[in-house]
């Protein structure tokens, strides 16, 4: 009796995924299949997307391919990280006499030698690896089918930050998942659902543009590029706002802003980002520290990447005036450093050009990165 084993967080599931799982079955000819879909896997950070809805996906998608397919809870069930090995030694306990095959992409196959009690998984499995358009198939050191042809080159994160950034599924989403995304608003929907009704369309399209620079400066940088990306959503959510609505909500919230009393007098306005920072947390849920502490507007002493990265992207996203976004840009091209001490002159001399209050904080921000650059 043979048995195929694919296990995947599957979120979102994908035409990649599709095929994999299609034409290992037509070269394993399997008996009987087994889908895990991973309540937290051994080397990703737990999935905000519903179980339930990941498990959905991969029931709408595969059920087809196969008379025999189970879709089991095993790995749920431990609401755990679980490792192959231990889903490996579950399935023999109940086929002692199978014969199992392991299903992986390009980028798993590279990784199995290391896994967690891999050498029970050589014992015990045959892997079953499909590749990537420009992999040479290189025989591996333990029991290996490799899958012919190649298969697409899509990741589930990249699609995750495409409907992030556009608001919408993108064509290569499956039909039959893009219904489930769409009506249980996954992947930051819900977000842009909120974000239109409460913002006016200028301000709406301004977020856009600025998730999507900063999704491009944290690629650049090594950061995690779908956390900049709602870190850049989320950072105006307080331009909801009225001025006086602003003072009014950071009051009843009890908000501990530096400088309050001075900004809620001069500049109301600016009282947006720690604001911002409060519906994110408790409209959206969100925990990141480095999300909520995000400073874009009025900047801080010794800032992270991350802070630089957004308050960068906030002052040279489309729809900036050409001149500014052009300084900030070439200034980039040096370094990031170069592209904040840009943007904090942009800022700056905005601020003076329309003899508007300078904020405290902005001040020192400014006084701090001179120092710096002498």
């Amino acid at each position: 009796m043979k048995i195929l084993i694919y296990g995947g967080t599957f979120d979102p599931l994908h035409i990649g995924h599709l095929k994999l799982f299609s034409s290992a079955i037509k070269e394993v000819k399997p008996d009987l299949c087994y889908v895990f879909v991973a309540y937290n896997s051994p080397y990703k950070e737990i999935s905000p997307t519903p179980y339930n809805l990941r498990k959905l996906m991969a029931q709408k998608v595969f059920t087809p391919l196969h008379k025999n397919i189970i879709f089991d809870d095993f790995e749920y069930k431990k609401h755990r990280k679980v490792y192959t090995f231990e889903t490996v030694k579950y399935i023999k306990q109940k086929y002692p006499k199978a014969e199992i095959f392991i299903l992986v992409g390009t980028d798993c196959a590279a990784t199995v030698t290391v896994w967690k009690n891999a050498e029970y998984n050589f014992k015990n499995a045959t892997f079953v690896i499909g590749l990537r358009p420009g992999f040479k198939p290189v025989k591996p050191k333990f029991s290996a089918h490799i899958l012919k042809g190649t298969f697409p080159k899509i990741s589930s994160s990249a699609l995750r930050l495409q409907i992030m950034l556009n608001g919408k599924t993108p064509k290569v989403i499956l039909p039959e998942v893009a219904k489930i995304i769409n009506e249980n608003l996954l992947y930051t929907l819900h977000v842009h659902k909120w974000l239109k009704e409460h913002l006016k369309a200028p301000r709406f399209n301004h977020v856009i543009a600025v998730a999507k620079e900063t999704a491009t400066l944290a690629k650049i940088y090594n950061i995690d590029a779908e956390k900049a990306a709602l870190a850049g959503l989320l950072h105006d959510a307080g331009k909801s706002l009225t001025k006086d609505q602003m003072v009014a909500y950071a009051k009843k919230h009890k908000l501990k802003i530096e400088d309050f009393k001075e900004l809620a007098c001069h500049a109301p306005a600016l009282l947006h980002a720690d604001i911002s920072a409060h519906i994110a947390k408790k409209q959206f849920a969100v925990q990141d520290k480095e999300i909520l502490q995000a400073r874009h507007t009025l900047g801080a002493k010794n800032m992270t990447i991350f802070d630089k990265i957004l308050m960068i992207s906030d002052m040279c996203a489309k729809g900036r005036r050409p001149q500014d976004i052009k300084l900030i840009k070439n200034a980039l091209k040096k370094s990031l450093e170069d592209g904040l001490f840009a943007a904090e002159k942009v800022k700056i001399t905005y601020t003076v050009q329309t003899n508007k209050w300078l904020a405290p904080q902005g001040i020192k921000l400014w006084n701090d990165t001179v120092s710096k650059k002498k």
